[in-house]
């Protein structure tokens, strides 16, 4: 957030940087651009953001990547996720337009964000998007109108030594590419770690860590 460009999103932003081989120059880019698809029409709240999102119940539970052979967990509830990143919750909410101004909410200036820190200290903003012609949910800063800083994410069913297990993908939000993969298991997941499933693109700081 123009508020939060503080330890949550430094290390969000500095992971997806460094797992999809975007350079800080391309990064500062991608922050600059204007993505209209980011858009949302939601009507004018007070704070310029609703609680109207929940994740099927599907992808609630607990997750479990291995990809660059250290474990890491991700708890998904039913209105956020507990991060595998810094290990804090945050509650996912759709973002638009301020109540008694004619901004969207990326629009404010930092200072109404650093006067009403603690409502927006655990909040990021979810979209939904097609990348490659695959739906992901997006999750972004809230004060951001760029969605292609964040995280997109994809659960599927893939087809496991003869059973079929949901397999959750973390894609970088621009390219589509496959940064990271989880696990209902941490079992599941350090066998799987490396493995390149059908019909996904995988970044190239993805396969660097397979078995060779």
């Amino acid at each position: 957030m123009k508020l939060r460009k503080t330890l949550i999103w430094s290390v969000v932003v500095a992971a997806l940087a460094a797992a999809s081989g975007i350079s800080v120059n391309q990064t500062n880019l991608v922050q600059a651009a204007t993505s209209k698809k980011a858009q949302n029409t939601v009507k004018k709240t007070k704070y310029g953001f609703k609680r109207d999102f929940n994740f099927p119940k599907s992808w609630q539970g607990k997750w479990y990547s291995n990809t660059h052979d250290k474990l890491s967990k991700m708890t998904i509830k039913k209105n956020g996720f507990i991060t595998p990143w810094t290990g804090e919750y945050v509650e996912l909410v759709s973002a638009g337009e301020v109540k008694g101004t004619n901004k969207y909410l990326w629009q404010m200036p930092q200072s109404w964000f650093t006067k009403h820190d603690k409502i927006f200290k655990h909040l990021g903003r979810v979209t939904t998007n097609k990348i490659n012609n695959k739906k992901c949910t997006v999750y972004s800063p809230i004060d951001e109108n760029n969605i292609e800083i964040g995280f997109a994410f994809r659960l599927k069913n893939e087809k496991i030594a003869g059973k079929t297990q949901k397999v959750l993908f973390e894609a970088n939000p621009k390219t589509g590419e496959v940064i990271d993969q989880f696990f209902p298991s941490a079992k599941l997941a350090k066998k799987y770690q490396h493995y390149n499933f059908k019909g996904e693109t995988y970044a190239p700081s993805f396969n660097q860590y397979q078995e060779k």
